[in-house]
């Protein structure tokens, strides 16, 4: 055997064990790249799944969980497409789509009382969460941009009522208790916040400068020795509670 005939044997090996080398690479690749979608959307439905079943219910209506059927249904989808052997999958997919043919989507959403401000933060991630979604949800696709503006501004509307119904919380436990300075602080905050937020209400912000200045006499009141429970301090905390009722009503059906 010649010697150039064994240089090429050598030469056409070696190229051949590069080639392995590299479709090896490549598949290897395109499985990790497959495992790691299949990752993210296994993640992003069950994160979906869950602030679907977590929203308080009195921000969850029938359109807005059909929204997040639809979500749910298209990443299922995508799931499948990655992996057909996935049963479980398609059964949940399955489910879904009854849902959304009938028309009437299961809502069990309990409502939550704001009482403090760890409930509002913790309902507030979810909204915030909830706009996350929403507008990945774009991204893919599922939602266009239209829908994902309105769907922006009625969340953040939700974002400032949480907000608002803090304050208020927050302040009546104080004056319920005797502390008109510490309900004189939640006012200038929810003040504030409202000077500072573009979809704050004219009308609410009118109520809460009202009880600040129920809660600055009423510390008054408290520093000379007089009952702090006055008949203009009730009637503050009583016209704060109708107000706030009318204005949530009016912010929900507006909406």
């Amino acid at each position: 055997m010649s010697p150039m005939l064994i240089a090429a044997l050598v030469i056409g090996g070696l190229a051949i064990l590069i080639c392995i080398g590299f479709i090896n690479q490549a598949v290897e690749r395109a499985r990790l790249e497959r495992a790691r979608k299949q990752s993210e959307l296994q993640a992003r439905w069950k994160h979906c799944a869950a602030l679907a079943a977590e929203i308080p219910g009195q921000f969850m209506t029938a359109e807005l969980k059909t929204l997040l059927l639809h979500i749910e249904a298209s990443l299922l989808e995508r799931l499948i497409r990655l992996d057909n052997k996935h049963t479980a999958h398609a059964e949940q997919l399955k489910e879904i789509r009854q849902q959304l043919d009938k028309g009437e989507p299961r809502i069990n959403n309990a409502p939550v009382v704001i009482t403090d401000e760890v409930i509002a933060q913790r309902t507030k991630q979810l909204l915030s969460d909830l706009l996350r979604l929403l507008d990945q949800s774009r991204q893919d696709g599922v939602l266009d941009n239209p829908g994902f503006q309105r769907w922006s501004q009625v969340l953040n509307q939700y974002l400032l009522q949480t907000t608002l119904t803090m304050y208020q919380a927050v302040a009546n436990s104080a004056l319920q208790s005797g502390k008109p300075r510490v309900a004189k602080l939640q006012y200038e905050r929810a003040i504030d916040f409202l000077n500072k937020h573009q979809q704050a209400d004219k009308g609410q912000l009118a109520v809460f400068r009202q009880l600040l200045l129920n809660a600055e006499q009423a510390a008054l009141q408290q520093e000379r020795g007089a009952d702090p429970s006055t008949n203009e301090l009730s009637a503050g905390i009583q016209a704060l509670e109708e107000d706030d009722q009318a204005w949530k009503k009016k912010a929900l059906y507006d909406d």
